[in-house]
């Protein structure tokens, strides 16, 4: 490893096809500790030392934290199940961290709503409903089609479009049924007005409140009515897009607005008819592989810039190419069991930087809305332009083998 004498301390993990790439990234520059709710598996080779907690127990997280850190230790998550927990930790130790009450407006989409309206940011209709009835009367004043979803869940988990009354109450119980892991449910669904025009992610990096907009990535969308992220497109920030000035400064004033002035952040965004609108603000590292298909688009690593800023350093985020990279994600073609699934095809596609299996044999997956991201594999591919990472994408893609057999009683 290399500058010993920084520390990293890792709270959380995510699933080695997700995040081996950042934690390879973190063990090159730092000695890299965790803190993980089980034992190490595939993490073990990047650690330099662990502990094992319940990451749902605010004291048990800040006692192993505690235990793990030192001077010039510095603490970072991208585990959204443990952004509030990891805050407040933080928080009690006295380490540089994004505050607990800015994780919480974060993750909460109800409570970031009304800030965000209350700092006189371009507006998204809403309302909280706890009944069918209630989503219903909601979604009446504010006119069809609406947008119905859990208020603190993730991964576009329960999201669902509802284009009249009976579908409303559909999605109300479906958003009322999702989980996401650890992520707090049962208090409320929210009920939006929908914003048309396409999807972007904004990856941004935050230092004593500054804000400095470093990657965009164009959202895949499929499963409609549902909102499954299926692929993103991703590349620097360019000022010469229509929609530049706008987004950043949305993006720049919702950070104020809800308090965040330390960290990596990946803010949704909707390019709508009437502007841009905020979907949510997350206060940490973007998934889906965002932040390693930047890196290999701009050469801008946001994994190390998420732990200089946790070690009070300023990060290089001079870009180094001007190209783009996309991930595109493989799914079953029906409800199924896995038995097996190869890449091996797609990976010598010229084109392709990374190719990953994403699930196990013996796997049960389930088409959305049914299961959370029931995917097979992911591929990304590099290209000047979005045609050419489309092209490399289009010729791999279908040389990834998989054989799902149908569940008892289903037709493939």
């Amino acid at each position: 490893m290399n500058e010993t004498e920084t520390h990293i301390v890792l709270v959380g993990s995510g699933g080695r096809p997700y995040r081996a790439y950042a934690f390879r990234a973190l063990a090159a520059r730092h000695r890299l500790s965790a803190l993980l709710a089980e034992e190490p598996t595939w993490q073990r080779e990047y650690l330099d030392s662990w502990k094992v907690a319940d990451l749902g127990d605010p004291v048990a997280v800040t006692a192993a934290l505690d235990a793990l850190t030192g001077p010039g230790s510095a603490v970072l998550t991208w585990d959204e199940t443990v952004l509030e927990v990891t805050a407040a930790a933080a928080e009690k130790l006295s380490l540089p961290h994004m505050s607990a009450l800015a994780a919480q407006r974060c993750r909460d989409k109800f409570l970031t709503r009304g800030l965000l309206d209350g700092a006189g940011l371009p507006a998204v209709r809403h309302g909280l409903a706890h009944t069918q009835d209630e989503a219903e009367r909601i979604a009446d004043s504010l006119g069809y089609p609406v947008v119905v979803k859990p208020r603190a869940l993730a991964g576009s988990v329960g999201v669902v479009l509802a284009e009249d009354a009976p579908a409303v109450r559909a999605a109300h119980r479906l958003a009322g049924g999702a989980a996401y892991s650890t992520l707090p449910t049962g208090h409320g669904i929210l009920v939006e007005e929908f914003l048309d025009g396409p999807e972007i992610s904004v990856d941004s990096v935050v230092a004593d409140g500054e804000v400095t907009l470093v990657q965009v990535a164009r959202k895949r969308l499929g499963y409609a009515p549902h909102f499954e992220e299926v692929g993103h497109l991703v590349g620097g920030w360019d000022d010469s897009e229509p929609w530049a000035g706008p987004v950043r400064a949305l993006v720049t004033d919702a950070h104020r607005a809800l308090g965040v002035d330390l960290g990596v952040t990946h803010a949704e965004v909707r390019l709508t008819s009437s502007g841009p609108r905020l979907v949510e603000l997350n206060g940490r590292l973007g998934g889906d592989l965002i932040p390693y298909a930047g890196e290999l688009a701009t050469g801008v690593d946001l994994v190390v810039a998420a732990a200089e800023v946790a070690l009070g350093r300023t990060p290089d985020l001079t870009p180094r190419r001007a190209g783009y990279a996309e991930v595109r994600f493989v799914y079953p073609p029906h409800d199924g069991t896995v038995r097996s699934v190869s890449t091996g095809g797609a990976e010598a596609v010229p084109g392709v930087a990374h190719a990953a299996v994403l699930t196990e044999p013996g796997a049960e997956l389930l088409l959305p809305p049914r299961q959370a991201i029931p995917r097979l594999a992911v591929l990304i591919a590099e290209g000047a332009d979005e045609a050419a990472c489309a092209r490399v994408l289009d010729a791999a893609v279908p040389l990834v083998t998989a054989e799902v057999e149908p569940l008892a009683g289903d037709a493939p």
